[in-house]
């Protein structure tokens, strides 16, 4: 079986075949998903389809570096609430994007603290969202938890330095459709994956993006996540039915399930 450590089935997209998409899920060995909550309003999305589908459907809630401007006392309260519901599992997506965000960097960065330290009081792993900006999110990693914390390096696309890095800080690396590209500007995030052991990784879809090999151009679904976890056992030159039990294994320790 396999958790889609990753995903977005809140967005309107799935509207029309939602409950034929947890079907095509569970045809497919996908037993469990995480839906990202993106501020205040997409955590109480998630957290309905948490309600509405127990036991398949996790929730999450944060603020994205898109929207770090956003952040501000009365969301933060809003996201604590949300949180100490038994369905979150996770804080996030969060984190610095020095390519598209528009908010300012020192915007990003005073939003994603104040993250980290909500996380580190509700004692809840983080979903890390770093676009070229690992030593900013290594550095507020470690002054907001010197030793370091739990979670997952969502949609890992950068290369071996950097995983290390992630895994040093304690974190799990989240491999998403990237690795299933032919493009070689993805060969490094491949690099990455085999630099690893498979107790250091778990998959994702980020649907509906991202879709992976061979489904690109598709609106992407949890149950494409097989498609990444096939990659990695071809990488580790292992059984797929291991790397399937593996990351999932891994997913619940990190979730806590």
């Amino acid at each position: 079986m396999l958790i889609d450590t990753h995903s977005h089935i809140n967005f309107d997209s799935y509207d029309e075949d939602r409950d034929a998409m947890f079907d095509r899920a569970a045809d497919a060995g996908v037993d469990g998903m995480v839906c990202i909550g993106m501020l205040p309003t997409g955590g109480r999305e998630a957290l309905s389809l948490a309600r509405r589908y127990p036991g398949r459907v996790y929730a999450s809630v944060g603020v994205h570096p898109y929207d770090a401007a956003l952040l501000d006392e009365a969301m933060l309260g809003e996201m604590r609430a949300l949180l100490r519901e038994p369905e979150m599992v996770l804080v996030g997506e969060m984190g610095i994007d020095t390519v598209k965000a528009e908010a300012p960097l020192a915007v990003q960065e005073a939003a994603f603290a104040r993250q980290l330290e909500l996380a580190r009081e509700l004692d809840l792993p983080v979903c890390i969202h770093s676009r070229d900006a690992f030593p900013h999110c290594e550095r507020l990693v470690r002054e907001v938890c010197p030793e370091g914390w739990k979670g997952f390096a969502h949609c890992f696309s950068d290369g071996v330095e950097e995983a290390l890095g992630w895994k040093a800080l304690g974190f799990t690396i989240s491999f998403a459709g990237q690795i299933t590209f032919k493009n070689k500007s993805c060969d490094p995030i491949r690099d990455a994956a085999r630099a690893l052991s498979p107790e250091d990784v778990v998959v994702e879809t980020d649907a509906p993006f991202l879709a992976p090999t061979p489904h690109r151009g598709q609106r992407n679904e949890p149950a494409f996540v097989r498609e990444t976890a096939k990659v990695l056992a071809a990488l580790w030159e292992m059984d797929e039915a291991e790397v399937f039990a593996q990351t999932t294994r891994n997913a619940r320790r990190v979730l806590q399930l």
